[in-house]
C-alpha cells in the first residue's frame, strides 16, 4: 500500500500489476508490466513504483495523478537478468531499494543507481524486508540473512544467519522493538508451517554489530 495517497497495489501472473481504491474496492488501473509473471510490487514516497519479474528485470514506474484517476509511466529498466526476481523491498528514507533473485543474490541501489550485490544464500531469495539500516532476506534455503548498510557507503555486512525453519522462508516482517531504540522484532513464516519471532540488535556502526534471538511462535 501506498502510505501518501492509500492506494494499494496488487503483482499478478497474469504480467500486470494493478491499483486499487482500497475504500471502493474498486480497481482503478491495470498496467502490462513485464513479459512474464510479477512477483513483487513496491511503493515508495516520491510516487515511485518498482516491479520484479519472472522475466528476469526490475522497472521503476513513475505515478501520476489526473483527477480521481491514475496513471503509471515506466521511468527505467534497475535490471536485466537471466534468473527470475522473486523479491523486491525499499527504504524510503535512504533511496535504497533491494531486489532478490532465484540465483539467491539480492542486488541493490541507491537513487536507482546500482550499488553491488549481496551473496549469502544457496537458495532462492523468497522475501526481504527492510528496518532502518537493516535488511533481512528470506530464502529457499530455510535460513534468514540479516545485513547492515554502513553509514555514508554502498557496504552491507552481513550480522547474522539466522537458522530455524525447516522449509522454505517465504515472508518477513519487521517491527521496532518497543523497549529498546536499537531492537527489532523479525517475524518469518516458512513452508513448513510455522511462524518464528525473532528479536535483532543492531549494535555499533563501524566494525561492530550482531543480531541475535529467535523463539517459534
Amino acid at each position: 500500500m501506498d502510505k501518501e495517497t492509500g492506494i494499494l497495489y496488487s503483482a499478478s501472473w497474469d504480467k500486470t500489476f494493478k491499483v486499487w481504491q482500497p475504500d471502493h474496492s474498486k480497481c482503478v488501473e491495470s498496467v502490462k508490466a513485464h513479459d512474464d509473471a510479477v512477483n513483487s510490487v513496491v511503493a515508495t514516497t516520491g510516487a515511485m513504483i518498482y516491479t520484479g519479474s519472472a522475466d528476469g528485470t526490475v522497472k521503476a514506474w513513475r505515478r501520476e495523478q489526473k483527477g480521481k484517476s491514475y496513471k503509471h509511466t515506466p521511468t527505467r529498466t534497475l535490471l536485466t537478468q537471466e534468473s527470475a526476481v522473486t523479491a523486491l523491498a525499499v527504504s524510503d528514507a535512504d533511496r535504497v531499494v533491494y531486489s532478490g533473485s532465484s540465483d539467491g543474490v539480492v542486488n541493490f541501489w541507491e537513487a536507482e543507481r546500482h550499488g553491488g550485490v549481496l551473496r549469502g544464500h544457496k537458495l532462492a531469495v523468497l522475501c526481504l524486508a527492510v528496518a532502518g539500516r537493516l535488511v533481512m532476506s528470506g530464502s529457499a534455503d530455510k535460513t534468514i540473512c540479516v545485513w547492515r548498510r554502513e553509514v555514508d557507503t554502498c557496504a552491507h555486512t552481513c550480522l547474522s544467519v539466522l537458522t530455524g525453519h525447516t522449509g522454505p522462508v517465504k515472508c518477513l516482517a519487521v517491527e521496532r522493538d518497543r523497549e529498546r531504540e536499537e531492537k527489532w522484532v523479525v517475524y518469518s513464516g516458512s513452508l513448513d508451517k510455522s511462524v518464528k519471532v525473532w528479536t535483532v540488535e543492531c549494535v555499533g556502526g563501524g566494525g561492530g554489530g550482531h543480531a541475535a534471538g529467535g523463539v517459534p511462535v
